[in-house]
């Protein structure tokens, strides 16, 4: 079947598909016209080889003195194909697509349209998993029964569900939507992102997107503790005594967090200096209150806090946000203690876990 190679040839060049991948479906394609037109329990084979570019296609048959269905071939014809051949004998009769017609035509047609969705597909796939742990823009399509966002983009479709939404966000069908994508699936219909906008890693690509020393690791993220909607810490540290990593991070006159404060549908971001030290990650952690001193417990991981009576509201934060961030963001369980309790000599606070997510 020298023509089934000449179209297999033809749409590997085309379509820059992989030969043997075209020469494989097409194969499908002829063993399911023989099916079709055979029946379901015809035995088939089929012979390709690229190098001397071959495509045959041999269906099983029972040498009968009167055949009487397409599995069945005569003791003539058996003889052309094997001499020795006798009643009885199963002999492989070379098929000619020309004699499979239209069945065979449409076959190979849905299997090559086939081919080619499930190539674009694939493409796609390749192309949007690079994306993972990155911000992608696309279009709000509509929004589900369950308050899912459905997200168009060129040649894939992502999912932004409720769980992952900002409490202050609005979505409007027609509209653009930044998201950091979690996950990119192929699946049978086509491939599906799924999208956050709470998830810690989005805020860190907002500040590569907004701040270029971030972007070119002039200017790390050491890591990023969220209460999407809420409140945001993110850690920064740099190597370079010169660039101040805070004042680098918020901008001349801000406005460079502004832009990122924005985006996330005005999210309090409290961006503090990273440092080796623990007591001092504590201690910047903990900002915008103002700590007298840490203990460290290393084995349990544990700090104890203390601050002033006045600021001990502001440390925990309203519903214990800013001691929950400042835990997530350090790793260490926080116990925070009024000077007062100190000095009486009844150190009971309240502990804050560091097990939570964090980006780093």
């Amino acid at each position: 079947m020298s023509e089934i190679f000449d179209i297999a040839k033809q749409i590997s060049k085309e379509h820059d598909i992989p030969l043997e991948r075209v020469l494989m479906s097409l194969s499908d394609a002829m063993k399911m016209a023989i099916l079709r037109k055979y029946g379901e329990e015809t035995k088939i084979r089929v012979d390709v080889d690229i190098d001397n570019e071959v495509f045959d296609v041999f269906v099983a048959k029972k040498v009968s003195k009167n055949p009487k269905n397409e599995n069945e071939i005569s003791l003539a014809e058996a003889r052309e194909i094997d001499s020795s051949a006798k009643i009885g004998d199963i002999v492989e009769e070379k098929i000619d697509a020309k004699n499979l017609g239209r069945i065979a035509v449409t076959s190979i047609k849905n299997v090559i349209a086939k081919l080619f969705r499930d190539v674009e597909k694939h493409s796609a796939y390749e192309e949007y998993k690079n994306y993972i742990g990155k911000i992608i823009v696309g279009e709000v399509w509509s929004i589900g029964a369950y308050n899912d966002v459905i997200v168009d983009f060129k040649n894939a479709i992502g999912i932004l569900p409720k769980k992952e939404q900002g409490i202050n966000d609005k979505y409007i069908v027609g509209e653009n939507v930044r998201a950091y994508v979690l996950d990119v699936l192929e699946e049978s219909k086509g491939v599906k992102l799924i999208l956050s906008r709470t998830h810690p890693g989005f805020v860190k690509e907002l500040f590569k997107k907004e701040v270029p020393e971030v972007k070119d690791n002039s200017v790390e993220i050491k890591a990023v503790a969220r209460e999407p909607s809420r409140r945001t810490k993110v850690a920064v540290y740099s190597k370079d005594s010169r660039i101040d990593p805070i004042g680098t991070c918020v901008g001349s006159k801000g406005v460079r967090i502004a832009a990122i404060v924005k985006e996330l549908g005005d999210e309090k971001i409290d961006v503090i200096k990273w440092s080796a030290n623990p007591s001092i990650y504590i201690r910047n952690a903990m900002s915008p209150a103002k700590v007298i001193s840490v203990d460290i417990d290393e084995d349990l991981k544990r700090a104890k806090v203390y601050v002033e009576d006045e600021e001990y509201s502001m440390a925990i934060g309203k519903a214990g946000v800013n001691a929950k961030l400042a835990a997530k963001l350090t790793g260490y369980n926080i116990d925070i203690i009024k000077n007062s309790d100190k000095i009486d000599g009844v150190e009971v606070g309240e502990v804050f876990s560091a097990d939570s997510d964090v980006s780093v």
